[in-house]
């Protein structure tokens, strides 16, 4: 269970950084520092992915009923943080085309 609370605390982690761009498009405009800050997002993403992946190895023998729920929980963050993602890219290039 620590591997799980360790995988849900770094999505929880990554959800919070996909988060600020968004607002700090909206307060400021420092389209670089947005970028760089989606830039650890994405990042942040592909580790969780990989730790995804690590967790099924780890649970695939085991009849772990929780687990296997909290995995499902953890794949439904990260889609929740791609889409974030994707919603804080939109606000950037949105930002571009107002040419601000």
């Amino acid at each position: 269970m620590t591997r799980i609370g360790r995988l849900l605390a770094g999505l929880a982690l990554a959800g919070l950084i996909v988060g600020v761009p968004a607002l700090e498009v909206l307060a400021d405009g420092e389209a670089s520092h947005v970028k760089e800050t989606i830039r650890h997002a994405k990042e942040g993403i592909a580790h969780e992915k990989e730790a995804i992946k690590h967790l099924e190895e780890s649970i695939k023998a085991s009849g772990d009923a929780h687990a296997k729920e909290a995995l499902e929980h953890a794949k439904e963050a990260v889609k929740h943080a791609e889409e974030s993602l994707g919603h804080a890219e939109q606000a950037v290039n949105h930002q571009k085309g107002k040419g601000k």
